[in-house]
């Protein structure tokens, strides 16, 4: 009977010791994904640098695409600009940011007029290709570029599709994808709510 008991009382530590060994690491990378992101640097339509300090207390939400995109980045874009009127006065909580992964033709100027076509209130960004890859990595997303000939400028960028939510801190997660104003509306303020869920542990666990 001993033996059980000191079987099950091994088996309960070990699991104790496993999960605190999970979530002091799972911590530990999210803190490095989060520094990583916030020492990023972009820059805007304008040419001026750019972090995600520059967010302050609003929440961003991100797109990664490119002007040449022939369907998913016009159609996500339209999308997230009608969300965001449906969230009304709430979306001064919000930054939405695209992000162009294809800075070899999206120059400042290409960018900012596509932009146009969507909601004046979307931040246009790009970078160099190393930035962008260290970015796009720390945050979950990929790309790269679909061509055979480095001489074709008629390629085409292969992707994340989809948002993902960061705050100033660093703190980001992936919105599920929505093909629809409405139900992504709703996905924006459930992670949100999760966002800020997050950020009030991270204060109570950063004190023990």
């Amino acid at each position: 009977m001993k033996k059980i008991i000191y079987s099950i009382l091994a088996i309960l530590v070990f699991c104790a010791l496993s999960f605190g060994v999970f979530f002091i690491s799972d911590h530990y990378a999210q803190k490095w994904q989060s520094n990583k992101l916030v020492k990023a640097k972009l820059y805007d339509v304008d040419g001026k640098t750019w972090n995600i300090k520059s967010l302050k207390d609003k929440f961003g939400i991100i797109y990664f695409g490119y002007t040449f995109c022939p369907d998913a980045c016009p159609t996500a874009l339209n999308n997230l600009t009608i969300a965001l009127e449906k969230i009304d006065s709430k979306k001064l909580q919000f930054e939405p940011i695209f992000i162009s992964v294809d800075p070899n033709r999206d120059k400042p100027k290409i960018i900012k007029d596509y932009l146009s076509s969507f909601d004046t209130i979307i931040l246009g960004l790009t970078g160099t290709d190393r930035d962008l890859k260290s970015f796009t990595f720390n945050i979950g997303a990929t790309y790269s570029l679909s061509r055979e000939d480095p001489e074709d400028e008629n390629y085409l960028v292969n992707h994340t599709v989809g948002f993902f939510m960061i705050t100033s801190k660093g703190a980001s997660l992936p919105i599920p994808y929505r093909n629809n104003p409405e139900d992504l509306a709703r996905a924006i303020e459930q992670i949100k709510s999760i966002q800020m869920s997050n950020s009030k542990f991270k204060k109570i666990s950063s004190i023990f």
